[in-house]
């Protein structure tokens, strides 16, 4: 079938709301983008018509790639990270859990992956770790990521046409879905803070405040302020707050002694001044 259409939504380089959560669902499928132009039909409808022979001989150039998240591939990649590189050899030779002896020497890095031992499993000869839910009805098989992978992870899950740009609360949740790094969390914190597009469209954080301006008044009592000062030590007649009242016109203030902050106390010393 034509899939011009897939092909221009695919096409976003900064998608958002629905047309980004399009694309994140499509991802899920391994889908091949063809367009079939209406002319070649029609070329290939005439010379059925006519007769015609058309040479269809092409030559073909066969090339061989390899696939970089292999579990060849990616075993390699966590032999080569120096972090990675002695739990995994530890868990090739053996299930038992080395002692901090052997450890101690190791970055603290490898001492962090270390006290997740138990946790950290096999599957093709590649690390990985086994996180559960909280409430324990579910789980999830973490690949432990090399260094090399974090900026190719941190790329799709936030720059691309399925990552949408999100903030780092959900990108930190797509991440943690499949990938488990040290310090992931301050990774993502940094990758999401110090992305060029995310900062040319979100505002300031801070919003400006508008400057004080005079509140003009033309009689008496037409407006008033008021405060109240407390709490203070109980007077002789039980009084333990000041409400300080003042006329915006006149400039006159009024302090009266009260005993609680109460609506109605306030209310009827109001009236009564």
């Amino acid at each position: 079938t034509d899939h011009a259409s897939l092909r221009w939504l695919l096409n976003f380089k900064e998608p958002e709301g629905q047309i980004a959560r399009w694309i994140q669902r499509l991802q899920e499928y391994a889908l091949s983008r063809r367009s079939c132009r209406e002319s070649c039909k029609h070329c290939s409808n005439a010379e059925k018509k006519f007769g015609i022979e058309t040479d269809t001989s092409v030559k073909v150039l066969t090339t061989t790639s390899v696939d970089p998240w292999s579990s060849c591939e990616i075993q390699k990649a966590q032999l080569e990270d120096p972090a990675i590189k002695t739990i995994l050899e530890k868990k090739l030779n053996s299930a038992d859990r080395p002692s901090w002896q052997e450890i101690a020497p190791e970055s603290p890095t490898t001492k962090r992956y270390w006290a997740l031992w138990d946790s950290l499993h096999l599957k093709d000869g590649v690390l990985y770790r086994r996180w559960e839910s909280d409430n324990g009805r579910s789980c999830r098989w973490q690949l432990i990521l090399p260094k090399s992978r974090i900026p190719e992870v941190l790329r799709e899950t936030h720059d691309s046409a399925s990552g949408g740009h999100f903030g780092v609360m959900k990108s930190l949740s797509k991440t943690r879905e499949r990938f488990c790094w040290d310090r992931l969390r301050a990774d993502v914190e940094k990758w999401c803070r110090e992305c060029h597009a995310c900062g040319a469209h979100k505002g300031p954080k801070t919003r400006t405040k508008c400057r004080l301006q005079r509140y003009n008044v033309g009689a008496p009592f037409e407006r008033m302020v008021l405060d109240i000062l407390g709490p203070f030590p109980v007077t002789s007649k039980g009084n333990r707050y000041v409400l300080v009242l003042m006329d915006y016109f006149t400039k006159w203030p009024e302090a009266i002694p009260i005993p609680d902050q109460e609506a109605s106390t306030v209310a009827e010393e109001l009236v009564r001044s």
